[in-house]
């Protein structure tokens, strides 16, 4: 059940975290995304020879490094969604406004992983 709802939340499906369940993924997204940086910019300094297009687009369309890459997106956005989140319940006040904006945010994240996995489904699937 953990999985699932660690799934859904990367998907935009889940409700807002507040207090430890926030904290918590904050941790889990950094850890996470400090591994998947490292991959990449190893990828980039000792996989790719030079940053054609063909060459980039050859190395995205291998089904694991397509993955790996809609992953760290992924984590990337939700971890940004949670850092926002913190600041718009600290300052402000009124907690219509704070959900409005929440709702807001929320809106601007799903259009932005709907934006990453379209480009990686045409990159991987154009050839």
């Amino acid at each position: 059940m953990k999985i699932v709802n660690r799934f859904l939340n990367l998907l935009c499906l889940s409700r807002f975290e507040h207090a430890r369940g926030h904290w918590r993924s904050q941790r889990e997204t950094a850890v996470i995304l400090f591994i998947l940086t490292v991959w990449f910019i190893y990828q980039l300094l000792f996989v790719l020879n030079s940053f054609d297009f063909i060459e980039v687009q050859t190395w995205a369309t291998d089904p694991l490094n397509a993955l790996i890459i809609v992953m760290t997106s992924l984590y990337m956005i939700y971890h940004a969604e949670l850092g926002v989140q913190v600041i718009i319940e600290d300052y402000v006040s009124e907690n219509r406004s704070q959900l409005i904006l929440l709702y807001i945010l929320r809106f601007f994240r799903i259009c932005v992983v709907l934006t990453t996995l379209i480009s990686m489904f045409f990159i991987v699937y154009e050839r």
